[in-house]
């Protein structure tokens, strides 16, 4: 009879524990809205919602990227649009410097007005944001242009700096100086010196040049624009890839309260049950049989 309490007894610590971690468990999902309490609670879904979390860091910083790759672009878009207003300008002056109206000293006005504007295109060439120089390429620390006389050179490099915004997806974050401002800046150079010399035959040609980096500029904003557009799409494709992870993750490790809160009461009934039927199984204490 001994044997037999003893082993009954065993048997129900157990039970006893089993269901008090039964117990603990269900309650936990309660408070807590999770039913992915330990790894050994599904070890597949825990592993799946592991890597879930990664494909939402890395969402994260694809935003990050996107939000400062976006605000660069349109810096940089910014400051193409007052160059090409500045560039018309110069192109108005100097054909009004082109008439035959206009004497020697009416072009030495004129072209001291273009360097004015130069010198306000320079600014833009020169433009820094976030302590970045924006049309510098790599070089971003230093400006990208340099004055000398009526001649500006440009001091940065030919790297385009991209970002990546999402797994398969990346943009320029800037355009290089050389394509877009060093055009301009020959073209202004050209037309000042003809301007200076009162040379009516090379004003003409020089003009013709700085028509031409209108064109050179559009088609930098349209570059641009194109980039300003994946980083605009490519938020909406974040925000969709988001939604359907978060919807993952839900499925895979948010408990069903209602359920789990029947689960708690079953418990704690069995709970009752078991040491009801244990206290009938003898009059002795129970740890007189756990030796």
């Amino acid at each position: 009879m001994r044997v037999t309490e003893s082993i009954s007894y065993r048997n129900l610590i157990a039970n006893v524990s089993t269901l008090n971690e039964r117990l603990e468990q269900a309650s936990q999902q309660v408070s807590s809205g999770s039913k992915l309490l330990n790894l050994h609670d599904g070890p597949a879904e825990s592993a799946e919602m592991r890597l879930l979390e990664a494909q939402l860091s890395d969402i994260d910083q694809y935003q990050t990227n996107a939000d400062n790759g976006g605000f660069f672009l349109q810096a940089a878009d910014s400051a193409l649009s007052s160059l090409n207003d500045l560039v018309t300008a110069v192109f108005t002056r100097g054909s009004a410097a082109a008439s035959s109206y206009n004497d020697a000293q009416a072009r030495s006005t004129l072209a001291s007005e273009i360097r004015s504007l130069r010198d306000q295109i320079l600014g833009l060439a020169n433009a820094e944001v976030r302590g970045r120089y924006l049309f510098a390429g790599s070089r971003v620390t230093s400006p990208a242009f340099i004055l000398s006389g009526d001649t500006a050179t440009y001091q940065g490099d030919e790297e385009v700096n991209t970002v990546k915004i999402g797994d398969w997806l990346q943009v320029r974050q800037n355009l290089t100086g050389s394509g877009v401002f060093s055009p301009v800046f020959d073209a202004i150079e050209a037309l000042v010196a003809a301007l200076d010399g009162n040379d009516s035959a090379a004003i003409q040609p020089a003009l013709e040049q700085v028509s031409e980096t209108l064109a050179t500029v559009s088609q930098a904003r349209a570059r641009l624009g194109v980039d300003l557009a994946k980083v605009q799409d490519s938020e909406i494709a974040r925000l969709n890839q988001q939604l359907n992870i978060q919807t993952r993750k839900s499925h895979i490790g948010d408990a069903d309260i209602a359920e789990a809160i029947t689960r708690v009461g079953q418990v704690q009934t069995a709970l009752e049950a078991t040491l009801t039927v244990g206290s009938r199984i003898g009059q002795r204490n129970l740890f007189d049989y756990l030796g």
